[in-house]
């Protein structure tokens, strides 16, 4: 992949920092109009938990941006590049664990010039952020490849235990992808296969929230089942 020139995160985070105080003072959301495509996602973290994590509480701002920016790298780079998985369900017959391993293709980074806050605000003791990546001309092309091909859609929730405290809440969208996975699989396999194998693309930003002592996030993915292994007869 070409290089470019990368500010240091401490701009993107200076920039967040900023941004959150100009947005508790009524301060308007900006955007930039640019040639190449721009993906938008909503982030949220809590500012002062009701279940503390080790942590000080409240959380200092620093910390909670760190953790904005955390998930957002983490989805953006999921929705431009994707991830291969292998994904062995839990079969307690077999006395088989669940194991599920997912690797990106690649990673957006931080100081990367091309990701923006545009904006964020206090809400209910949350630190929103509404954070986008304009695509370059390679990454349009995946992102195009992917869209184009004849790949199946699922949706999966994940969740995290609440009271585990707020550090856990970015687990909740791997899990996510783990269940759209799971659920996929279920609807081409009339028994438990053994491994599963393939690449997986979020299609569309987080839905998160916290519901019945649990964070939890809806996420739609592009899905590409390369290999299903079958348990053999006893």
């Amino acid at each position: 992949m070409p290089s470019r020139r990368r500010l240091p995160s401490l701009v993107l985070i200076a920039s967040l920092l900023l941004s959150a105080v100009c947005a508790e003072s009524g301060a308007q959301t900006w955007s930039t109009s640019r040639d190449d495509p721009v993906l938008v996602i909503e982030v949220w973290t809590e500012l002062d938990p009701l279940v503390a994590d080790g942590g000080l509480r409240p959380v200092p701002r620093e910390v909670a941006v760190e953790r904005l920016l955390d998930e957002a790298v983490f989805i953006l780079s999921g929705m431009i590049y994707g991830f291969r998985f292998v994904y062995v369900p839990r079969d307690p017959t077999r006395r088989v664990d669940e194991q599920f391993d997912l690797t990106p293709y690649a990673t957006i980074v931080r100081g990367d010039p091309r990701l923006d806050v545009l904006q964020t605000w206090v809400s209910d003791d949350r630190l929103y952020a509404r954070i986008s990546y304009t695509v370059d001309e390679q990454q349009r092309a995946w992102y195009r490849g992917w869209r184009s091909a004849a790949n199946a859609s699922a949706t999966g929730v994940g969740t995290a235990g609440f009271f585990e405290g707020p550090a856990v809440k970015h687990e909740t969208a791997r899990d996510a992808i783990r269940g759209a996975i799971h659920s996929h699989v279920r609807s081409l396999e009339l028994n438990r296969p053994r491994r599963i194998e393939g690449a997986v693309l979020i299609a569309e930003g987080p839905i998160s929230g916290i519901r019945s002592g649990h964070y939890e996030t809806r996420l739609s993915v592009l899905l590409q089942v390369d290999e299903i292994t079958r348990y053999g007869h006893y």
